[in-house]
């Protein structure tokens, strides 16, 4: 009976997205399923706004414990495709971030964005419709601060002694609603302490002494309604029920988009612990985690044996009214060992992405219920050319993985 409610829904909502002007793009699949393995694939994405004013909070962490949230308006741009030559890179686009002060309007931070396109599905707000079309995108980029952001530990990153810019990477969801028009927007961006960002191994490793190893940092929108859990909010884990790996092939581009390859596997929750932590690590904002990912082409997902990937509880989103709806959110990271299906190469990955739990009601193209539990990553890599692991600043992506559980 679900099942076929939900079809109903779906298509009710389609009919009337069709029927309305400007809203072709409502409900329609991204072209990326259901093609042959490692296959070259061509995006259909709608042309996105710029989202000004939006309500965002900047948090500060101190030992895995909340230190600092300061109330932001945020500016995201319009995102710009990607170009080689004149040509457009599949998937990817670009984008500006302002952060400014929402009573004076002075500007605090500014930076660009990478946009790599993860997936699309659809989402209730109202009960018995699926009016919302969604479509995440992960994001990396540096911000740069101005002379208007305090020079005090939880406003202004120690690492700026050193680097001009702070690297930081999350998630972006525009969501449009095709009952009324309207589009909002749900991201994360997240620079975290010396033991991640900024180790030996990094781009911009921390000197002997370190920066401020206590210290991590996220910015969330919107900020209105979010509240702050690191050891409270939901963390994924559990059977995959759905879920994909999918090839940035760079030889290939401006083509560099392939067709999802549909994989099974395990988000499995261990210890939690605190990286960040120079008092306690037994503090619980992080989660050891492993996962196991075999696609149907061959590719698959494992941990390194030396390594580990983590989740890091930010906290929640707490309005039903506003997009994501009641949602958890995590930030993911860490190295794991990447099999490709489509060469038989190996290669030792750093990913890093967004999980987010619970939200509005969801299913995928097809109309199947999606679960609870969304999670998004992508690999962390030097240039277009290369494969190389590069942490803690900005990167392209040589792979995406995205899975759903219960």
């Amino acid at each position: 009976m679900l099942r076929l409610l939900t079809s109903f829904s779906r298509a009710a909502a389609l009919a009337l997205c069709a029927a309305a002007p400007g809203l072709a793009q409502c409900g329609l699949p991204d072209s990326l399923d259901g093609g042959p393995c490692c296959a070259p694939a061509s995006v259909v994405l709608p042309s996105f706004p710029q989202m000004a004013n939006q309500s965002a909070l900047w948090l500060c962490f101190d030992n895995c414990a909340p230190s600092l949230q300061r109330p932001f308006c945020a500016t995201i741009g319009k995102p710009l495709p990607v170009k080689v030559g004149n040509q457009v890179v599949c998937g990817q686009y670009s984008a500006r971030i302002q952060l400014k002060d929402c009573g004076t309007n002075l500007l605090h931070w500014s930076g660009g964005l990478r946009l790599d396109y993860s997936r699309t599905w659809t989402a209730s707000q109202i009960p018995g419709a699926l009016n919302l079309t969604v479509w995440r995108f992960l994001i990396n980029g540096d911000l740069i601060p101005t002379n208007n952001v305090p020079n005090t530990p939880c406003e202004r990153p120690a690492s700026l002694s050193q680097y001009s810019r702070v690297y930081f990477s999350g998630h972006l969801d525009y969501a449009f609603d095709c009952f009324s028009n309207t589009w909002s927007i749900a991201w994360s961006l997240n620079h975290e302490c010396d033991a991640t960002h900024h180790t030996q191994q990094s781009a911009r490793p921390a000197p002997s002494s370190g920066f401020d190893p206590g210290k991590s940092f996220s910015i969330v929108g919107p900020g209105i309604g979010f509240v702050p859990a690191p050891g409270g909010s939901a963390i994924a884990t559990g059977a995959i029920s759905s879920g994909s790996l999918r090839w940035n092939n760079w030889a290939a581009a401006p083509a560099i988009c392939t067709f999802r390859e549909p994989i099974g596997g395990n988000v499995v929750d261990f210890n939690p612990f605190c990286v960040c932590s120079t008092i306690n690590p037994a503090l619980g904002q992080f989660i050891d985690t492993l996962i196991l990912a075999q696609g149907q082409c061959g590719s698959g997902l494992f941990p390194t044996p030396t390594s580990h990937f983590a989740q890091k509880r930010i906290g929640s989103w707490t309005n039903p009214a506003v997009y994501p709806g009641v949602q958890d959110l995590s930030f993911g990271f860490g190295e794991m060992a990447l099999g490709n299906g489509c060469n038989g190469a190996t290669t030792s990955e750093w990913f890093e992405g967004a999980l987010t739990l619970g939200g509005y009601f969801a299913v995928d193209a097809q109309g199947l219920v999606l679960g609870r539990q969304f999670v998004d990553l992508e690999s962390c890599n030097t240039s277009a050319g290369s494969a190389a692991p590069r942490i803690g600043a900005p990167h392209v992506s040589y792979a995406l993985f995205n899975s759903n559980q219960p």
